[in-house]
């Protein structure tokens, strides 16, 4: 449970899609109603679960991750079927129609009101009230990484990720998209949040319901970085859009999932700048 109450929002940081992009939002003083927020992004074994009692036509796939050689050309790649030893990881490949889909399904389940939730919503799930940068706090998740490109990584990082094992990994974030891949969840103990929300930075990108520009209806904010994008990305103030082109009820990839929040009543403005 998210508490009602301020908390710091921003400074908003973006890296890509910047034409498309409003003026950035200063740092400032929110105030948010009361709501809650999933402990984890929803998982491989759940999204399977909801499949299966639903009958819901998923035009996602299944992602696994290929050891030996066949790896070394695309480690994270699409499989027929549902991987049982991914169980554990975050779903990927899903529209923000099929999370959606989900939130309905399991509003019905828990008799609640399940939804994705907005910007503000997931930015106070994951930094608390104090305005970090990152769920732990402020130290840096992979400082080796520093110099890494914002937006695309690069080859640099495709050669990096082949030779260099990460020194300290507190976000699953910075890998070239061939080497990488997402893990369990909740397999980071820094990466919690005051709220004892895991895996806000970094493993995928998580669907919002809110516009990435209130001129462009469609498309919507992600937040939270992913495997494939770079270290800088996991930082929490920073938004993205999955694309400006194909709307987010059709857009799908293999970085981008979500979780689900729980709304009494929703509530958002600002009260002061800091």
């Amino acid at each position: 449970m998210i508490p009602a109450g301020p908390f710091i929002y921003g400074p908003q940081e973006c890296y890509e899609r910047l034409e498309q992009c409003p003026p950035l939002r200063p740092r400032q003083v929110l105030w948010l109603d009361e709501f809650s927020m999933g402990v984890y992004p929803v998982t491989v074994a759940e999204w399977k679960q909801f499949l299966d009692e639903t009958g819901y036509r998923w035009g996602g796939q299944w992602y696994t991750i290929v050891r030996g050689p066949r790896g070394f050309l695309r480690r994270y790649a699409p499989t027929a079927d549902y991987p049982p030893a991914l169980a554990r990881h975050p779903i990927v490949d899903v529209t923000q129609s099929d999370a959606y889909a989900y939130c309905e399904w399991l509003s019905r389940r828990l008799n609640a009101s399940c939804t994705l939730p907005t910007e503000e919503q997931w930015e106070k799930a994951a930094r608390g009230t104090d305005g970090r940068t990152y769920p732990w706090g402020e130290a840096h998740p992979r400082p080796e990484l520093r110099w890494q490109k914002k937006f695309p990584v690069g080859l640099a990082t495709f050669f990096f990720s082949l030779l260099v094992k990460p020194k300290r990994e507190w976000a699953r974030s910075g890998w070239y998209w061939r080497v990488g891949a997402t893990i369990p969840v909740g397999s980071i103990p820094q990466n919690v949040s005051p709220y004892g929300c895991w895996d806000m930075a970094g493993n995928i990108w998580e669907w919002t319901s809110s516009l990435y520009n209130p001129n462009l209806p469609g498309f919507h904010v992600v937040k939270g970085g992913s495997w494939g994008y770079s270290v800088h990305h996991t930082k929490l103030y920073v938004r993205s859009a999955c694309s400006v082109t194909i709307p987010s009820a059709q857009y799908h990839a293999q970085g981008t999932g979500f979780r689900v929040a729980i709304v009494q009543r929703i509530a958002c403005g600002a009260t002061e700048r800091v």
